[in-house]
């Protein structure tokens, strides 16, 4: 395996240079072959500093024990990137191997004591959501409304989501140990 402390999980075909490229199927440039879905992954613990997971979510079986997975192969204060389909946008429903649907406070679970949930009994996972952005669009006119659906992701995915239904979902978390 290549060295380096940045992870670039389910990468398909977008090679990151200077990161370990990892997916389920061998690509060129793809550095380790792991199934998402197959626990442990073959990666050390404490490995990590940075992770990209870009469109990979959506299609793991769950998404607990792949972020938990995520979590045991990133070193304390590692940043994650992660980005997801918008549960109200036309690509979360129409891909079938879409298994999964994020709102902009689906990652408030793996954050401890955020919710007093189950989940913080249950894991010692504990992410810290540093920052989370939800884009309506990137089309050229309609990316002028991304800060408006910001202002208050809460009431617009109350109220509007289904009315002006957004694209992407962005995450940037910090890993706690």
């Amino acid at each position: 395996m290549k060295k380096s402390d940045k992870l670039n999980i389910g990468c398909g075909t977008d090679i990151k240079e200077g990161f370990v490229n990892l997916d389920k199927d061998k690509f060129p440039g793809v550095d380790v072959i792991q199934d998402l879905d197959k626990f442990p992954y073959d990666l050390k613990d404490n490995t990590f500093s940075e992770v990209h997971c870009h469109q990979v979510l959506e299609h793991v079986d769950d998404v607990f024990k792949t972020m938990n997975e995520i979590w045991r192969v990133c070193k304390n204060g590692a940043v994650v990137y992660i980005d997801v389909p918008h549960f109200s946008g036309l690509n979360a429903v129409t891909d079938p191997s879409h298994k999964h649907f994020f709102s902009s406070r689906s990652f408030n679970f793996f954050e401890k004591g955020k919710l007093g949930n189950y989940f913080d009994k249950i894991s010692k996972v504990n992410f810290k959501v540093a920052e989370r952005r939800i884009e309506y669009s990137n089309n050229k006119l309609l990316k002028i409304f991304n800060p408006l659906v910001n202002l208050n992701q809460t009431f617009y995915e109350r109220f509007f989501a289904y009315i002006f239904p957004s694209q992407v979902l962005y995450f940037k978390l910090i890993v706690k140990k």
